[in-house]
C-alpha cells in the first residue's frame, strides 16, 4: 500500500573543515532517490557542525520501522568515515501515513530480490 513519509534527522560533530552539508546532500540523494526530496538546513555554532535533513515523499513503506530498517541497511554499507554521516546521527522522527487511495499518484511495488 503507498505511504507518505517524513522523516526529520539530526546530526552533530565537531566543527572540520569538509563540509558537513554537502556529506549529508550526497547520502540523501543516494538514499532517497526518486523516493520523495530532502532538505538540509546546516549551521555551525558553538564549535559545532549542526545539520538537519528533512525529507518527505512517497513509498511503499508501510510503517516508520520499515524506514528505520532501510536506512539502517544502507547505514551500514561501509562507508569510509569521512564519508559517513551516519556516525554523527543525534535524533530523529519518522512518520509513515498509510494512504487508502493514492489516486493518480499509485507506487508499484519494489520487486524483493
Amino acid at each position: 500500500m503507498p505511504s507518505e513519509f517524513a522523516l526529520d534527522l539530526c546530526f552533530i560533530r565537531e566543527h572540520a573543515q569538509s563540509p558537513f552539508y554537502m556529506i549529508i546532500e550526497q547520502q540523501m540523494s543516494e538514499l532517497f532517490a526518486g523516493k520523495g526530496t530532502w532538505y538540509v538546513d546546516h549551521r555551525e555554532q558553538e564549535g559545532l557542525d549542526i545539520a538537519v535533513a528533512e525529507v518527505k515523499g512517497l513509498s511503499t513503506w508501510e510503517s516508520e520501522d520499515d524506514v528505520l530498517s532501510y536506512i539502517e541497511e544502507y547505514a551500514g554499507s561501509g562507508l569510509p568515515a569521512e564519508l559517513d554521516c551516519w556516525i554523527h546521527l543525534q535524533g530523529y522522527q519518522v512518520k509513515v501515513m498509510p494512504k487508502a487511495d493514492a489516486g493518480c499518484c499509485r507506487l508499484k511495488k519494489e520487486a524483493s530480490v
